[in-house]
């Protein structure tokens, strides 16, 4: 089955990418929506810009769209936008990073059942807490680029890696702030994993 990705630069999408390749789908494309305010209840903001340095040496297409960031607006602007790669690309199935938003789950299984795709989001309710230790296991190394919950300040513009996981969660979990940050109290940008490494990040970004 050929499958497309919703992917936004940080840790949630590019691991359910990775999961979904290791089970030996084909994903040639992906997707990367960029919301016009920060406030999206859909899309990821903090360096949506910046996935093509992830994927530059990738042999994928990447379709970069802009939408209004509006609440609903932006779903049916996604589902326009993703109506022209189905056609063009011939994908069967889109993949998302939902973790434990329904409203984003709902929207994109909808959004998939309208134009007669499967949806898959391999990391839907799996425990967080296994999911980051997976990630950096896999060699995953992601930078936190922006912090929305008070007393874990200091671990924004800081790069989480298999060495640091221990002590990021004790410190999300010291001030009640959920371990993946669904909520958005925190944002990634991949620099590291099995598929690409972001040379130069910081003269990237």
């Amino acid at each position: 089955m050929k499958l497309g990705a919703v992917v936004s630069g940080g840790k949630d999408s590019w691991y359910s990418y990775y999961k979904m390749l290791k089970e030996g789908y084909e994903i040639p494309v992906i997707i990367t929506f960029i919301p016009k305010k920060d406030d999206s209840y859909m899309f990821h903001h903090p360096l949506a810009n910046k996935v093509s340095s992830q994927v530059k040496d990738m042999k994928i297409k990447h379709y970069v769209f802009e939408v209004s960031g509006e609440k609903e607006k932006e779903v049916e602007e996604m589902k326009k936008k993703l109506q022209r790669v189905v056609e063009k690309e011939k994908i069967e199935g889109l993949i998302s990073g939902a973790v434990k938003s329904n409203y984003q789950k709902q929207r994109i299984d909808k959004t998939c059942e309208d134009l007669g795709i499967k949806s898959f989001a391999p990391l839907w309710y799996m425990d967080e807490e296994k999911m980051l230790e997976e990630m950096v296991d896999f060699g995953f190394e992601f930078l936190i680029t922006q912090i929305c919950a008070e007393g874990v300040e200091k671990w924004e513009n800081k790069i989480v890696k298999k060495g640091d996981l221990t002590d990021f969660i004790r410190d999300l979990k010291e001030v009640e702030v959920n371990v993946s940050g669904e909520g958005g109290e925190y944002e990634t940008f991949v620099v590291k994993s099995p598929m690409f490494v972001v040379e130069d990040f910081e003269e990237s970004i």
